[in-house]
């Protein structure tokens, strides 16, 4: 019998980690929010939803919310996507904001957003494939000008403004506050810079979870991109990270739909294991309406 669980972080990971360790690539994003939850619960826009799936007593799959952001999901049984949908519907209710979308692996996510949109009315504006690349074995490439340097505090005005870009581009939501979110990052060693002539071109994020590396965001701007940097810099942070003992595997996503950016990680290593999805709901259907 599937139940669905709810509780706050602590409780979550308590019946939960083990389930997302024992897959730390496809479950990193929601290893990861963990953490951030933990460490800097004001990162998100409201308070943050888990919830953890259970066939008798063990646990098959798990799920966040962490608004502005969409739903994050495991695998899961395909029964558990309609209870699953219901307990995110009841919660929206309960906190009267809008559940944006599901993400996650692409059967599980798109059962769990059907079972949304058959409850609500809401329409499935989106469905974008994701892929999960995995490193196989990290290849050299070819080094542009400039180096890498790990970013600073004086950078974070000029991250923030690319966090937002980025979000922007990829139509993802933006951090609640991208100036307190870049400095966070920053003072806590997650983002890299490659640098030309003092002035920085490109970005690379890595977040570490379970023993894996997952890098992440990639932002090049428009006026330096096509010159090799977000490769090399990416073949640099996942070289340089898994360097540290307790680092094993690095990982990372892309937009099934960018050929060029999938060109780029395939040259340095990465090569797709799974599909995943970011979905998107809209407003409630004026046909079903009442």
């Amino acid at each position: 019998m599937i139940r669905v669980h709810s509780g706050d972080v602590d409780e979550y990971a308590a019946n939960a980690g083990a389930f997302l360790a024992a897959d730390p690539c496809a479950r990193n994003v929601l290893l990861s929010v963990l953490d951030t939850v933990r460490a800097a619960p004001a990162t998100y826009g409201a308070a943050p939803s888990f919830w953890w799936i259970t066939d008798s007593t063990t646990v098959v799959g798990a799920a966040t919310w962490t608004p502005p952001y969409g739903m994050l999901v495991s695998s899961l049984p395909d029964e558990a996507a309609a209870p699953l949908g219901m307990a995110a519907v009841a919660r929206a209710s309960e906190m009267g904001i809008p559940l944006p979308g599901v993400n996650g692996p692409a059967a599980s996510a798109r059962a769990v957003a059907a079972a949304i949109a058959d409850v609500t009315g809401v329409a499935i504006e989106r469905d974008r494939s994701i892929l999960l690349n995995e490193l196989r074995s990290l290849t050299g490439v070819p080094l542009p000008e400039g180096a890498r340097r790990t970013a600073g505090v004086a950078d974070v005005p000029l991250i923030a403004t690319w966090l937002e870009a980025f979000s922007a581009e990829v139509q993802h939501p933006a951090p609640a506050d991208p100036l307190a979110f870049a400095d966070r990052m920053v003072r806590t060693d997650h983002y890299d810079l490659w640098i030309v002539d003092d002035r920085a071109v490109c970005l690379v994020g890595h977040h570490v979870a379970a023993g894996v590396v997952r890098i992440g965001p990639v932002y090049t701007p428009p006026e330096s991109r096509n010159r090799g940097y977000a490769r090399r810099l990416t073949y640099e942070v996942t070289a340089q990270a898994l360097a540290q003992p307790d680092i094993h595997h690095a990982m990372l996503f892309t937009d099934a739909a960018n050929p060029v950016s999938n060109s780029i990680y395939r040259q340095a290593g990465y090569e797709p294991r799974d599909e995943h999805v970011e979905i998107e709901l809209g407003q409630r259907d004026r046909a079903a309406a009442p």
